[in-house]
């Protein structure tokens, strides 16, 4: 493992933004950098480097992997590729700019299977975007692409530097695809596996091990009776420091036949350290072998926190405004009413309201209508995250703190939220241990990372949620007093959708809008008369169950135009997973209306069957006929 690197690439980039610095994992592959377009100069370079030097592969991208293959040079090209992070970071920007029709253009890589003239291209819709998708094989009708997706007026353009320079002609707001550290990571891999048979030729062993020090997995090469053969580096920081283990079952405290019948990503406990083992048989020399795969838990689980706290970075804004939200009902005015008059505080709000209700979009809203509107706007559940996750996800840690840490440390969602709002939704579910540290907090207004020494001051606005009745968790002893008081300075009362009636249809008609235009559906009705069943349900999910109920009716409707059969009989499908809603209505001394509506219950409830709903009632068809509609 001390030996030098024998396997070097050279990268060729077309501006110096690209080139990866700080990054001994990937710079230890890389021979040197080479800040170039496409010219004869470059070619002399190349040929100059690799007359001196072992060059396995040359790392770029684009027009100038072209201009490279064109010209034959004497070692292989590797393609960067784009990573599926990068692409949603520059999509994240575009959403905070408003930007929401996206053209993407790329250069692709030709090695002589596509003509000059090649052009690929695909639409799709990725949430609220839409975006065209273009692949050119050269640059010949760039310029043309360009110009097509100006006409047919696409917000912002996303691609490689030469698309972006004429975009940029054109007055076209633009962003660059940016060549990060994952790129170069996904890239070296590959073209340490392409080169196989030349490195090999070299060492054999040298080759296994780079690779398997380059991924995050330990990595443990077994004979099939169980005898260790090799590890990699991850491998012997976790196990190997104090003891060395000679047989795979000796360390998992497992026999060989078990270990070899064990599912993919099993779950075992190794030196007390709880990890997700796959076992991948391989051949070496003509030899039978097995590499244990190990992952530490508590490692997985940290990677899919940071991959959150990162997601959340790409945003960290409120997406939802009081003008978007869609309520009639009296109850809803008056909270709304209420809420701005709250956002205008700096004071905790608590939030409470039944699940689906739709207390996240009011958080949302509060932020957006307060002084901190230009502040982030960070949202956690505190129900998804085990206890010590939940304190590395709020305060954060500093290097080194544990297995599986970021080696540059973390900064926890307070720090994050730092002059803006802090969202905490199902709040009741606050580990009691962390409740007397989210106290302190707000007391205090300062953190402290886990592992660190240094206090760190924080100015943000908390707002949370539940969906459960705090006091009486207080009275149990579940959920301590001192912060409930804390938190309930504030407090808004969603009420469930059965009690406001009168946002359901127009909450539903919204629905069935926007996911027609998710599915390319051209939906309409006659009038909101067909959706009188709905107010017959009582809604247990609320709001989101009313939204899923509309996306299945948009997916299931078999015509553009909605009908009131059609609707029926999709809630009679609802019926049967849940209650019927009572017959209520206000006071009112308008007889028929009542009659009216009261038979419209019943014949709801009859399912449609006009001849047992007579019987029932006692009354002709032709009653009926006239009570209805008379």
């Amino acid at each position: 493992m001390n030996q030098e690197l024998y396997h070097k690439f050279l990268v060729i980039v077309p501006e110096e933004r690209h080139i990866i610095k700080d990054c001994p994992e990937i710079t230890q592959y890389i021979h040197s950098f080479i800040v170039s377009k496409p010219c004869e100069n470059l070619i002399e370079e190349i040929e100059e480097i690799i007359s001196k030097k072992t060059i396995f592969g040359i790392l770029t991208r684009g027009s100038l992997a072209q201009y490279l293959y064109r010209h034959d040079v004497k070692v292989p090209i590797f393609q960067l590729e784009y990573d599926l992070t990068n692409i949603l970071d520059l999509l994240a920007a575009c959403g905070r700019r408003g930007y929401k029709r996206i053209g993407m253009v790329e250069i692709g890589y030709n090695t002589g299977n596509e003509s000059e003239s090649a052009k690929l291209k695909s639409e799709m819709t990725l949430g609220d975007f839409y975006c065209i998708y273009y692949k050119l094989f050269s640059n010949k009708n760039l310029q043309e692409t360009i110009l097509e997706l100006k006409e047919k007026q696409m917000d912002c353009i996303l691609g490689d530097v030469e698309p972006i320079d004429i975009a940029e002609k054109y007055g076209i707001p633009n962003m660059v695809f940016q060549i990060d550290n994952n790129c170069y990571r996904n890239t070296i891999v590959k073209a340490l596996f392409a080169t196989t048979s030349s490195i090999m030729e070299k060492s054999k062993n040298k080759f296994i091990e780079d690779i398997t020090n380059l991924v995050s997995e330990a990595i443990i090469i077994v004979e099939e009776e169980g005898r260790i053969r090799d590890y990699n580096q991850n491998a012997g920081k976790m196990f190997f420091g104090e003891k060395s283990w000679g047989n795979l079952s000796d360390l998992f405290q497992m026999e060989m036949k078990e270990i070899l019948q064990m599912p993919a990503n099993s779950v075992v406990t190794i030196q007390e350290k709880k990890c997700i083992v796959n076992l991948i048989p391989v051949i070496i020399d003509e030899v039978q072998l097995y590499a244990a795969m190990i992952n530490n838990v508590s490692y997985i689980e940290n990677m899919e926190l940071s991959i959150r706290v990162q997601n959340k970075e790409k945003g960290l804004s409120a997406k939802k405004r009081f003008e978007d939200m869609i309520f009639q009902d009296e109850k809803m005015i008056r909270l709304v009413e209420t809420a701005k008059k709250y956002a205008r505080s700096s004071a905790t709000i608590m939030i409470c309201g039944a699940t689906g209700t739709g207390k996240e979009v009011m958080a949302s809203s509060i932020h957006n209508e307060s002084l901190r509107a230009d502040g982030p706007f960070v949202a956690i559940n505190c129900a998804t995250f085990t206890e010590s996750l939940i304190e590395s996800e709020l305060f954060g840690y500093e290097k080194g703190t544990f297995t599986g840490a970021l080696a540059s440390g973390k900064r926890g969602l307070f720090e994050l939220a730092h002059r803006g709002t802090l969202f905490l939704d199902e709040v009741a579910e606050l580990p009691f241990s962390m409740q007397a540290k989210l106290l302190r907090v707000l007391q205090e207004k300062e953190i402290r990372r886990i592992g660190g020494e240094k206090i760190i001051p924080v100015d943000v606005r908390v707002i949370v949620a539940t969906n459960k009745t705090l006091c009486s968790m207080v009275e149990k002893g579940d959920f301590r007093e001192d912060l409930y008081y804390r938190l309930s300075v504030l407090e808004l009362v969603i009420p469930s959708l059965e009690e406001r009636p009168k946002d359901i249809i127009p909450l539903f008609k919204e629905f069935v809008h926007d996911a027609a235009e998710k599915e390319n559906k051209s939906i309409y009705w006659k009038d909101d008369s067909i959706f009188h069943d709905l107010l017959l349900y009582n809604w247990p999910g609320n709001v989101r169950e009313l939204r899923n109920f509309a996306e299945r009716i948009v997916l299931l409707a078999e015509s553009y135009k909605l009908t009131k059969d059609f609707v029926h009989v999709m809630m009679q499908e609802k019926y049967k997973t849940g209650p019927r809603k009572a017959f209520s209505m206000p006071i009112t001394n308008d007889f028929k209306t009542l009659e009216a509506d009261y038979i419209r219950y019943l014949l709801n409830y009859f399912n449609n069957d006009k001849e047992k709903l007579c019987q029932y009632l006692g009354i002709s068809r032709t009653t009926l006929w006239r009570k209805l509609n008379g």
